[in-house]
């Protein structure tokens, strides 16, 4: 037990370190910790649910629950900001319409989890307490609402572009270069900016990739419980809702594939992407795999190096898509910028005790 607690103490000092995460004032516990996760106290298996699914479950409620509050952010903006609004036209016409679609899916999501941990007889999880967050103050925002996430200052992590259109994959140690270089940038605006002008192209741009970038993350994330679930309901709900996020994916990977270029007389400020045929007039693919109409998975390196390549949802191990992976992506992103240090500790706990989870026969 003591060498389990100082590698859990390990694990956390190492998260605070790899996403800088300076010194806070800690919240008062008691508001969270009824909703808390305390997984590890509860017995091995109530209401049908195995310890592991449980913790399974609360990570994932969490997860849907930041998700929601993101999206919520963005259906605002997308269908009360005339200027945002169409920024998003310029990738496609049905985008604010596809928006509010994700936003009411991630409601569903962060209800049903919560409702069936408790049907089982366990603990919902809840973030209220850490709705501290300001909000944009741009039209079609709730202006005084508090949020858990924050989409002003954003990087966003564009790798997956290049990693779906490679033969390669994150779980034999591959790497991937970024398509688009967005560090330190906005994905909302924070104010009423011109119709049509480039500050709120950029910042369209930016929110359409970074669409992409959180579904293909909560893909990998649910396709990694799958083979730790033990109950066959768990393992339906997972894959279930999993199936939602790859839908979810690969619509905005194929709108982020349409982001206007941005020009400035010194230079591109958001870049023109790859364009051009998707195969050849002999219908072989011999195009550049980085065109934007490539937009169905490659097939890829899977499960042996020897085997055939396969298309698949990529990476799909604990070591880079589970729920630590998962925490530690969203927080280096600047999703968390000003949340307290109690927040980061609440939620590495629900991710610790997720990857932990085994299958149990």
């Amino acid at each position: 037990m003591a060498e389990q607690q100082a590698a859990s103490q390990l694990r956390r000092r190492s998260f605070l370190k790899r996403i800088s995460f300076g010194g806070t004032a800690l919240l008062p516990a008691a508001g969270w910790l009824a909703g808390g996760t305390a997984a590890r106290a509860d017995s091995d298996s109530r209401g049908g649910l195995t310890r592991g699914d449980a913790a399974i479950l609360r990570f994932l409620a969490a997860a849907e629950i930041l998700e929601t509050d993101l999206w919520q952010q963005y259906n605002e903006l997308a269908l009360g900001n005339d200027a945002f609004q169409q920024g998003l036209f310029a990738l496609d016409g049905d985008m604010p319409t596809y928006v509010n679609q994700n936003t009411r899916n991630e409601f569903t999501h962060q209800d049903f989890i919560n409702a069936y941990l408790v049907s089982k007889g366990r603990r919902g999880v809840s973030l209220e307490p850490f709705r501290k967050l300001p909000s944009s103050q741009a039209t079609g925002s709730n202006k005084t609402a508090k949020r858990l996430t924050n989409l002003m200052d954003l990087t966003v992590d564009t790798s997956w572009y290049t990693r779906y259109r490679s033969t390669g994959n994150p779980d034999f140690g591959d790497t991937f270069p970024q398509i688009v270089n967005l560090v330190n940038v906005p994905a909302i605006p924070n104010g009423d900016l011109p119709v049509g002008g480039d500050d709120i192209q950029v910042i369209a741009n930016t929110a359409g990739f970074h669409f992409a970038t959180i579904e293909q993350g909560g893909s990998s994330l649910y396709d990694s419980f799958i083979p730790k679930a033990s109950s066959l309901e768990v393992l339906r709900i997972v894959a279930a809702i999993g199936g939602t996020e790859v839908q979810h994916f690969e619509i905005w990977q194929d709108k982020a594939g349409n982001a206007p270029p941005v020009p400035l007389a010194t230079g591109a400020r958001f870049p023109q992407l790859p364009i051009g045929p998707a195969q050849t007039p002999d219908g072989h693919d011999d195009a550049d795999p980085m065109d934007t109409n490539q937009v169905m998975a490659r097939p890829c390196k899977f499960i042996n190096a020897s085997l055939p390549l396969c298309a698949v949802i990529r990476p799909t191990t604990t070591a880079h898509a589970g729920a630590m992976a998962a925490a530690t992506g969203l927080a280096n992103s600047g999703l968390f910028q000003g949340q307290s240090k109690a927040f980061f500790d609440f939620v590495l706990e629900l991710a610790e005790e997720a990857d932990e989870a085994r299958r149990e026969m």
